[in-house]
């Protein structure tokens, strides 16, 4: 904790997203800011006596109200980043694969409008955030002229007691359904008790699905993609729960506290984290508390940023 300008304000303007939709974004975001001394609120609508951050992911229709807004005002706002955007050489690429690449997971015509509408923004934004050290963002500095791209470090987790606990199944998996995931799924449900949903939940009921489980599910969107579910893993951390990942050889920070099986094999080894849950929970959070501290001192967390933006934005120091 630090005591460094409560006064500023904080609010996280979520107007263009489901709230159950980015919960796990919003809990990090409140945690980090609250443990760096500032105060945070939330709102469907902006607010002029603070400094507003929102989270990517803009239509035609929210990306004007961000644009109408900045321009009557005069303020500008920072952008939480959430997607694998990368600009490598004079090509861009979105979750690996270069633009127009066909998935299941987001549709090449969705991936441009995306893009568009978030650059149709650049121009009215303060800073762009990065939760953790997802996405990398490589080429940022080209994509995003002027425009800084900070960290926030990973915040402090509670370790949670589970004296008493006997969850109903072996493990559990929350996301979007792919060829892939439901692959994987149906091999996994042959051999272990799973609960299982696709389904947008509310932080409580994400809690609840997890806590009713031994172990959490990361399951890449495809076999070639690169990352781990860095909200994922903090969320089953919250809970008490170690995440397992199928089919991923992840090098971030994240990876430190998330047992990934990739080898031929990997239900032998799953089965034997399935037992011993509690362990691995403990081993997972410790990993976890030891990465967040060392990743702390590497990247500070951006003061000096809110500082400034809260000079520019003539707020009350």
């Amino acid at each position: 904790m630090t005591g460094h300008s409560k006064s500023r304000s904080i609010h996280l303007w979520l107007y263009n997203h489901p709230l159950q939709g980015v919960t796990d974004q919003i809990e990090f975001f409140f945690l980090i800011m609250q443990q760096h001394g500032y105060s945070v609120t939330m709102g469907r609508t902006p607010k002029d006596s603070a400094l507003n951050v929102v989270i990517e992911n803009f239509s035609e229709m929210t990306s004007r109200t961000l644009i109408d807004y900045c321009e009557r005002t005069g303020k500008r706002v920072a952008v939480i980043m959430t997607e694998h955007l990368d600009l490598v050489g004079n090509e861009l690429f979105i979750h690996g694969d270069r633009l127009w690449s066909n998935n299941d997971y987001m549709h090449p015509a969705t991936q441009v409008a995306r893009i568009k509408n978030l650059m149709d923004c650049v121009p009215y934004f303060r800073a762009i955030f990065v939760l953790g050290d997802l996405p990398e963002l490589v080429g940022s500095e080209r994509m995003f002229p002027g425009l800084t791209v900070r960290t926030l470090p990973f915040p402090e987790l509670v370790r949670v007691d589970l004296t008493g606990q006997n969850p109903t199944h072996e493990v559990v998996f929350s996301g979007a359904l792919t060829a892939f995931r439901d692959q994987t799924l149906r091999a996994i449900a042959e051999r272990f008790v799973l609960a299982q949903t696709s389904n947008f939940l509310p932080r409580k009921g994400r809690d609840r699905l997890n806590e009713s489980a031994r172990i959490v599910l990361n399951i890449p969107q495809r076999p070639n993609w690169r990352w781990l579910s860095l909200m994922r893993i903090i969320a089953a951390l919250r809970c008490g729960r170690a995440t397992v990942s199928i089919g991923t050889q992840d090098r971030s920070c994240i990876a430190e506290c998330c047992i990934q099986l990739h080898e031929t094999g990997w239900e032998d080894e799953l089965r034997r984290v399935v037992n011993n849950w509690p362990q691995a929970y403990q081993d997972c959070l410790t990993q976890y508390e030891g990465m967040r501290q060392s990743f702390l001192a590497k990247h500070r967390f951006p003061h000096d940023l809110i500082e400034y933006w809260s000079l520019l934005e003539h707020l009350d120091t």
